[in-house]
């Protein structure tokens, strides 16, 4: 075999364990984002909750924003703040005040399901009020409208009376 071929053939061994290598070992961004419907693991714990548990997991409180955005039908964005530097959401910032009014509502819910709905004689845990109780999927429901009524038959109004002649 000639020396340019051997030399060749070497190069080639050289890049294509190197590139089999690669392969094998995910990059930090492979690592950091799991396939669609794979585990990535537990996420880490949650910090700055004001009105939240605090022994709320990162998973719990995941599974918590989702469903406020179904309820709301919106997207993180809406109430967690963008950091500048990576260009990602950033859950324990308060710089977007929609966060601060979330809390409100959401101390709200949790005020009415605890003092008022326990009250209830018929009341089921699983009927607990939640956003989209009153949201229906909008990030600012429509205002209530209640149905006309019904034609009922007309009541007489009071006639005044009138003077007769000769009174």
């Amino acid at each position: 075999m000639n020396r340019f071929l051997r030399f060749s053939l070497s190069v080639c061994l050289v890049l294509l364990s190197a590139h089999l290598a690669s392969a094998q070992e995910p990059s930090s961004a492979t690592q950091q984002t799991a396939a669609p419907g794979q585990r990535r693991g537990p996420r880490p714990a949650p910090t700055n909750l004001k009105v939240l548990p605090k022994d709320m997991t990162g998973d719990d409180v995941v599974k918590l924003m989702r469903q406020y955005q179904g309820d709301l039908g919106v997207e993180c964005e809406y109430c967690h703040a963008r950091n500048p530097e990576t260009k990602r959401n950033d859950p324990p910032s308060d710089a977007n005040p929609v966060k601060e009014k979330a809390r409100l509502m959401i101390k709200m819910t949790d005020d009415l399901n605890a003092k008022y709905l326990t009250q209830l004689a018929d009341h089921k845990s699983s009927n607990a009020i939640t956003c989209g109780t009153c949201h229906h999927g909008m990030s600012h429901p429509e205002p209530f409208v209640p149905k006309p009524r019904e034609n009922r038959p007309a009541q007489p109004s009071p006639q005044p009376a009138t003077p007769t002649p000769g009174n």
